[in-house]
This record gives structure tokens, sequence and C-alpha cells, in this order.
């Protein structure tokens, strides 16, 4: 068990194995502490707190084994944060980087293939869309603004790096792409992709023939439906219906190149235990087993064991402190080629 529920979070495995949960929610307050999870020995222990308590950020694996961390909000006084801050894994400890250039709350943001960090839109202070972004350089350790997206950008898990080397933001009506070798921003298929829907509270997740599967969200049209972004046309299309509506879920690619999703909310039925796998190759979704409890919000981590832990969350009795481990009938002891 963790040692305090946590939710509003992004959970992050880093270069040993093991997976660190740094800040969120608890149901009550936000938090400042954080704690790495040991696949040796199935247990959380507790790591340096950040220097800032934070819910609603991002953070990132830097080349160098680093975690950055930045933006979310306090929960209290400030909607958004500004500040950023860096975990060195081997110490556990947390040290002040640059701030960014805004405050956002809620962004997304990505690591670019030359060790880059983007990181676009969020909310603000007043829980206002913020419509620009910025650049983070590891070797300097400064940010500089980059080019706008023409559209509204944010939430984590949303971007994904394609083969290309450009980054595909999915979120809202209209998908971007990022050239990081021009700095522009272009259009990513049509308004609204292949289901002609707003998603938000959906997942993004790159498959192994470098389509992007995107399912899910907080409107009716995108809860129940699923589709790929073709990059080689520039293009959505529509891929089988999950069998169950969701929001809030997550999901990730696993090592034998199946993408699980698990959990989740939904409007009608409250949060879900269900899960399912998407085949790729084949286009169509199967039955998982069922979590051992309702969770939304959940992280989702690759172990390099081959297995996929579930964490944290929230249900009906609140943010949830427990974790379970997903593990496939072939497990494939290897890391996946996407990490969440």
């Amino acid at each position: 068990m963790l040692s305090t529920p946590r939710r509003l979070l992004p959970y992050v495995l880093l270069e040993d194995g093991r997976v660190l949960a740094a800040g969120g929610h608890d149901g009550s307050r936000t938090l400042g502490s954080c704690e790495v999870f040991e696949p040796d020995t199935g247990r959380w222990r507790p790591t340096g707190a950040l220097r800032t308590s934070r819910r609603n950020h991002a953070a990132v694996r830097l080349a160098d084994g680093r975690v950055l961390v930045v933006g979310g909000s306090n929960g209290v006084t400030v909607g958004a944060l500004a500040s950023a801050e860096l975990y060195a894994p081997d110490a556990g400890t947390w040290t002040a980087a640059a701030p960014m250039g805004e405050a956002r709350n809620d962004p997304a943001a990505v690591v670019l293939p030359d060790g880059r960090v983007l990181v676009a839109g969020g909310t603000d202070v007043d829980l206002r869309p913020v419509r620009s972004a910025e650049l983070y350089d590891p070797a300097t350790g400064t940010w500089r603004p980059a080019e706008a997206p023409g559209f509204v950008r944010g939430g984590s898990g949303t971007a994904v790096v394609l083969r290309t080397g450009k980054v595909l933001f999915a979120s809202g009506l209209q998908a971007e792409l990022y050239d990081p070798a021009t700095g522009h921003w272009e259009k990513a298929g049509a308004v609204g992709g292949a289901a002609g829907t707003h998603r938000l509270g959906h997942t993004v997740t790159l498959l192994p023939d470098g389509r992007v599967l995107v399912v899910g969200g907080i409107t009716s049209r995108a809860a129940e439906t699923a589709e790929v972004y073709v990059p080689e046309r520039n293009a959505w299309e529509r891929v089988e219906d999950p069998a169950v509506p969701r929001e809030h879920h997550a999901a990730l690619l696993t090592g034998d190149g199946m993408v699980l999703m698990v959990g989740g909310e939904h409007s009608s039925r409250g949060t879900l235990a269900s899960a399912e796998r998407f085949d790729p190759v084949r286009g169509i979704w199967a039955q998982a087993p069922t979590l051992h409890e309702p969770r939304g919000e959940a992280g989702v981590v690759w172990l390099h064991r081959g297995t996929v832990l579930v964490v944290g969350g929230v249900n009906e009795l609140g943010p949830l402190d427990t974790s379970e481990e997903y593990v496939p009938a072939t497990p494939v002891v290897a890391q996946a080629p996407q990490e969440p």
C-alpha cells in the first residue's frame, strides 16, 4: 500500500525499474510527500519530499535518469504553478529547477528526441486555458519560449513522440503536431478526428507500428469510441469501440504489443473495475481481468519484469492507497516500447 491515498499525479518509471509517486491529493490536501515502489520487495518506501506541494502536475524522466516535475496547483492559494523541480533517484532528493515562463495547471509534457522537454498548454491561476508552449534544456537548466500551438492543449499523458520525431498532441477538438526540427505546429488530421468529438479525460497510446490509439473522454461520444492516428496519411481512422464507455481511465502498451485499458469512470455506471485489451494488429478489443477494486484516475506503469502496476486513484469511497499488479498470460520480461 502507498503511505497515503493519492490521485491527480503522474507516476514515473525510473531508470533502475523503481516507480516514483510524487505529490498528488489525498482527498483533503495537496501532497508534497513522495515515495518509490520497489518491484523486488513489492513495497513502497518514502523518499525525499517535493519542495512545493502540488497536484495536476506533469513529470518526465530525462535522458540522464533524473525526473523533471513542472507546474500543477497547490489546491489552496495557487491555482497554477510556474515552479519546477528535479529528482535525483540515487540521492532521493529534490532540487529547484528554473521556473517556467508561465504558470500551468495540468500541462502536457514530453521529452523530445534531442533530450529537451516540451511543455504545452494547461490552465492559468484563473482556470483559463493557456495557449502557449515552452522548452526546457537539461544541459543548461533553462527555459525558452516555443511557438504557440494553434489550439488549447493540456492534460498529462496526451502527447507522444512519433517515429518521425514529431510530437502528437491529442486533446480538445483539434489534434496538432509539433516539429522539433522547425519549431512549428501543424494540424493533425481533421477537426474532431474520425469520431467527430472533443476529447478530455481520454488516453493517448503510441502503438508498435507507429500509429497512435486514442480512447474515451468526458463527452458521451468520446466515452464510447476509439480511433487511431495514422502519421503517414496525417489522418484519423475509427477502430472497434471498447465494450465499456469510460473516462479518466488509464492505458498503456504492454510488452506483448497489446494496449491494456483499466478502470475509469462513467456517468451512469460510476467508477469502473473493468479492464480491456486492444489488439492493434486485429483492431479489436477483448475483456481483461477485472481490477480488485474500482478506480478512476489511477496510475499504470509497465514494470521491467513484464507486469503492469496499477496504483492509486479514486472511487466512491474516496482516494485510494492500494496498488495491484496485472500479469499478462505470457509476461514479456523486457521494457515496453512506450513508457507511460
